[in-house]
Formats: structure tokens, C-alpha cells, sequence
């Protein structure tokens, strides 16, 4: 028999799954022994694990869009505008269903969120022994707003890819949601972190689970969600802290391996970096969760805030990393190993531009019905732009991750010559290119549109130490950009905060320079030659392009 949606259903099993396809349905095969058949779009042919079934799966199967509405009184509008983070009551209605007692607050970071009179993003917390229980079995969801994503498919997106790689990620689907009769449009409706979602892939739940705050990495106090014992006994975290600061590589290595799975910590951080999640903990150290696994006694991390993916198609597949935990694991020798062993198995089983796009086509069928036309034609404009991003990501995936292991760059007299460059993403109405300037330099030049932030960038090996980074720009009629913190040409280091001084308007060439620090015993490090204007030229001379060492004591502006 071919499956079709009429007759894929969900039958439950334990332990583990596997994805597969046939037909119009996914399949997953339980080690267990059963099968789930899902009417969904094919999803990547990778693993995902489940130890008992997922509550919810009405929600996450049937396509439906779910019409929520969400009722507040009086005193619970003044208090969200007085604290927007502050639990009210609330009534939830979906559907046919009312939910009462429901605690709600406003969510959202600096660029998502919202106030109440606006786009407000939301989450739930529903009581069992309130009338309704339950959301369909969840005892906690969020609704995103999607602002800084109109597309609606990115966090979707991330969470299939997550799983499809074997790390657990929140299930996702959409909701049209109004406000005390006020309509607020298309939200991202997902699960929460709650033991109950622990309880899908982890046998025992009462593990710590923990989310970051104020920016803090494992060596510093988290926030608690769950676990057992007292909030302030955090030393599972400080254990793997301290792990990470063993100096010798070889014992930091198997002294992280008695506090971290390793192995999944590294399908984490690939999966982040393959997808472009650069807000996430390994590049950017913000939205992730961390759960101390009882079972194994070990640390992982899961996926969280996937809603900016695949912004940057040339984002490099070994970055600088942000995270204190991937930088300790991937500067040691054998962590560098795996990574690349563990990246070039990971994007031929689950990165496949085509399938991706079939899944985001399935999503668009079941919102069409759901948005009015406007609304609909905007999210689909919107979602194409996301699938041509994947697709541009996967070509520049393709083609560096089987490039030979780089080499420690080659000082001579403390001086070595970059090499390599390559265009970033071109603006709108300008462009990059290689060229010689009219005295018969070589150059890379970048021509500015209305909006350009983008550059010449490169990669270099180095040993732990302290450099310069300089070389010769000369610009033409460059005009900073109406808002930033940075403004036309300049040489800079990816993922550190300084950089040479901001060249604008009109200059000959001149000689800019930024200074910066390699703490780890070896780190591969992006260099940049940006140009962030409005209008204009600037053209970089390549061979001035070029690194010194330079000794402690001769530093000027140092930016470690």
C-alpha cells in the first residue's frame, strides 16, 4: 500500500527513532519495534531519540493552525504594562476548548520584543486542575511573535534539523491569536522546555535544567527551570567549568568527557553553526538551554531562540567560538578531529537544500487557508528568500568542508601576507570585486548601495599570541549609513569588538591597523575588510594586507 495523509497515522513505541521517507508520509522506525507514520513533508534521513511518546502530537501533526484567543482583564493589563514579565491570569480559548486559570507573560529579547498595545510575543502556563488542563497536553508553550523572522519558517526550520541530527529541539506549529478581540496575526506556536518535553528523550527527569541570564556561560550562576535539590547547588555546572580550564589539551579533552557528551555537544555546535545560528550559545553564547542528564551524568545542550537562521551563507563552518564550552572542546587536537569527521557526516545525512524546501512548501500549504491573501503573499515572499539562503548555504558548505585542514599561517621576520580573500554577499546596487587601482595596485574593491555592510574576509591559523592586523585603503565619496555604531571602511577581526579606525569621505592610501589577541593554544581567526556606507568606494591594496606579531610590551590598542 502507498501511505498518503488519509491513512498515516501515529502509533507509540519507546526508546528510539530513525527518519526515513515514503511516500507523502515520513517514517520512523522504532528500534522498539513500531512504527510512526507522519503526513508531513519528507524531513532530513537522520536520527532523532524518543523514550516515550511526546504528549501533543494533535498539535504538531495535523497541520491545522490553531485559532487562540486570549482574554485579559483590567487588573491583568495594568500589571503586564507595569512588568511585562510578570505572570497575570489569563482565559485561553482554541478552538472550542477553554482554558481558564492560564498564567501569561509578555517574552522577547532587545529585537523581538514587544509591548502589550503592540505585537506582544507570549507565553502560557497551563494548571491540570484548572478547567481545560492541559494545552492538548502541554503544560507550557510559547508564542512567538516572529517579528525579526517573516518568513514564520526559520525556528521551524532549525527545530526539524535539530532533531533530524539526534539533538532534542521544541516541536513547532502556528497559531492566528487576538487579544481581548484585538487580532495580532500569524504567531510561531512552540512547546516548552518542562520536564514533560525532558520526558520525551531523557529516562530520568529530575536533572537540572538551566537558561542563561545577563549573558552568563557555564562559569557563572544560570536560572533554574527544573531539577531537585537547591536552586544555589549549581556545581554540575561549575564542574564543567572547571573542565574547560584544564590548560594541558589532551586532559581537557578526557577531562570534558567526564561532564559533557561530548559526541552530542558536538552535533549541537555543528547544527548551530551549519544553520547559521549565530544567536545561539557556540557563536554568540545567548539563546540555549542546558540539561545535567542524570542517566549518563553528563551535560547537553539544546537548541533554543532559532528564529535569525541562515543569514550568512558564507558564515565559516570553523568559526571563532563564543561559547566557553565549544571553545575548549574544539581548540583541543582531537575535538578539531571530530568536529571536522563529525561536520562532514552530519551535512550529507541532514542538510539537503531540496528536501528543506519541500518541508517549507508543505508549512506554506497548511497557512495558506489560514491568512488572507495580502498576508499570505507577504510570508510566501518572505519564506522564498529563506529557501534561496539554504540553498546558498548548502553550495558554500559543499565546497569547504572537504578543503584540507588549514595549516598554522607562516611568519617571516614576525610578518606573514593574507591570502585568500573572498567576497562577502554583494549589496543592492553596489558590488565586490578584484581589480588594480589606477596607480597599478592590486585591489579588492567594494562599491557601496543604499544599504552595504559587507566585505572581503579571510582565514588564518594561528598560535596563541598577539598581532596586528593592517594595510592600506584609500576611498572615494563614502557616506556613513543614517544608524550603526560603525561606519565606512575599516579592518576588523570577527567575534572581537575592536577594529582600525573608520575611514570615510574622500582619502588616498593610508595605512589602518587593529590589534588582537589568540588566548587558546591555536584558533582559526576571520579577518575582515569591511565597508559599512550608504554610498561611495573603498579599495583595500592586497599585497599591504598582512599580520605581525607583536610582542606584549609593543602592544598599543589592545582587543582581546
Amino acid at each position: 500500500m502507498t501511505p498518503s495523509p488519509a491513512n498515516c497515522r501515529q502509533l507509540t513505541g519507546s526508546r528510539r527513532f530513525r527518519w526515513g521517507v515514503v511516500g507523502a508520509c515520513s517514517l520512523v522506525v522504532l528500534v522498539g519495534g513500531s512504527l510512526t507514520l507522519r503526513a508531513e513533508p519528507p524531513a532530513p534521513a537522520q536520527g532523532a531519540r524518543l523514550v516515550r511518546p511526546l504528549a501533543g502530537g494533535d498539535l504538531f501533526t495535523n497541520g491545522t493552525v490553531r485559532q487562540v484567543r486570549v482574554e485579559l482583564g483590567p487588573e491583568a493589563l495594568a500589571a503586564l504594562r507595569k512588568d511585562p514579565r510578570g505572570y497575570v491570569s489569563a482565559q485561553i480559548r482554541d478552538g472550542d476548548t477553554t482554558y481558564a486559570g492560564v498564567e501569561i507573560h509578555l517574552k522577547g529579547s532587545t529585537g523581538s520584543f514587544r509591548p502589550l498595545d503592540d505585537k506582544p510575543g507570549l507565553t502560557l502556563k497551563f494548571d491540570p486542575a484548572q478547567p481545560g488542563g492541559t494545552f492538548h497536553g502541554l503544560p507550557k508553550i510559547h508564542l512567538n511573535n516572529s517579528v525579526e523572522d517573516p518568513s514564520y519558517m526559520n525556528e521551524h526550520l532549525g527545530a526539524e534539523l535539530f532533531r533530524a541530527a539526534g539533538i532534542p529541539a521544541p516541536r513547532v506549529a502556528y497559531a492566528n491569536v487576538t487579544m481581548n478581540g484585538r487580532p495580532l496575526g500569524l504567531y510561531v506556536l512552540k512547546e516548552g522546555f518542562t520536564e514533560d518535553f525532558l520526558a520525551g528523550y531523557y529516562h530520568d527527569t529530575s536533572g537540572n535544567l538551566y537558561e542563561p541570564q545577563d549573558g552568563h556561560d557555564v562559569d557563572e550562576p544560570m536560572k533554574r527551570h527544573s531539577g531537585r535539590g537547591s536552586k544555589k547547588d549549581q556545581s554540575d555546572l561549575q564542574a564543567l567549568a572547571a573542565a574547560t580550564r584544564e590548560p594541558d589539551l589532551e586532559k581537557r579533552w578526557e577531562g570534558l568527557g567526564a561532564v559533557l557528551d561530548r559526541d552530542e555537544f558536538l552535533t549541537f555546535a555543528i547544527m548551530e553553526v551549519m544553520v547559521c545560528h549565530r544567536d545561539g550559545y557556540s557563536l554568540a553564547r545567548n539563546n540555549f538551554r542546558v540539561y545535567h542528564d542524570r542517566d549518563s551524568d553528563k551535560i547537553v545542550f539544546l537548541p533554543h531562540g532559532m528564529d535569525q537562521l541562515f543569514g550568512r551563507a558564507d558564515l565559516p563552518w570553523q568559526p571563532r567560538w563564543a561559547g566557553q564550552v565549544a571553545e575548549a572542546l574544539l581548540n583541543t587536537p582531537a575535538g578539531r578531529k571530530r568536529y571536522r569527521e563529525q561536520f562532514q557526516e552530519l551535512f550529507a545525512k541532514t542538510y539537503d537544500a531540496k528536501t528543506l524546501a519541500h518541508q517549507i512548501d508543505g508549512w506554506l500549504r497548511e497557512l495558506r487557508p489560514a491568512l488572507a491573501a495580502g498576508d499570505f503573499a507577504s510570508v510566501e515572499r518572505e519564506a522564498t528568500v529563506v529557501k534561496q539562503r539554504v540553498a546558498d548555504r548548502q553550495s558554500f558548505l559543499a565546497a569547504q568542508i572537504h578543503l584540507p585542514e588549514p595549516a598554522f599561517l607562516e611568519f617571516t621576520g614576525g610578518t606573514a601576507h593574507l591570502t585568500g580573500w573572498q567576497a562577502g554577499e554583494a549589496p543592492a546596487g553596489g558590488g565586490l570585486r578584484e581589480g588594480k587601482s589606477p596607480d597599478g595596485l592590486r585591489t579588492l574593491t567594494i562599491q557601496a548601495g543604499p544599504v552595504t555592510s559587507t566585505g572581503w574576509r579571510t582565514s588564518a591559523l594561528l598560535r596563541r599570541g598577539h598581532y596586528r592586523f593592517s594595510g592600506q585603503v584609500m576611498v572615494t565619496g563614502v557616506k556613513p549609513l543614517p544608524f550603526g555604531k560603525h561606519q565606512g571602511a575599516s579592518l576588523r577581526v570577527s567575534g572581537r569588538t575592536g577594529q582600525s579606525r573608520e575611514t570615510l569621505g574622500d582619502s588616498p592610501w593610508q595605512e589602518v591597523d587593529t590589534e588582537f589577541a589568540v588566548a587558546a593554544e591555536q584558533e582559526t581567526v576571520e579577518l575582515v575588510c569591511e565597508l559599512r556606507a550608504s554610498a561611495g568606494q573603498a579599495c583595500w591594496a592586497i599585497d599591504s594586507l598582512g599580520l605581525r606579531q607583536i610582542p606584549l610590551t609593543a602592544r598599543i590598542n589592545p582587543n582581546p
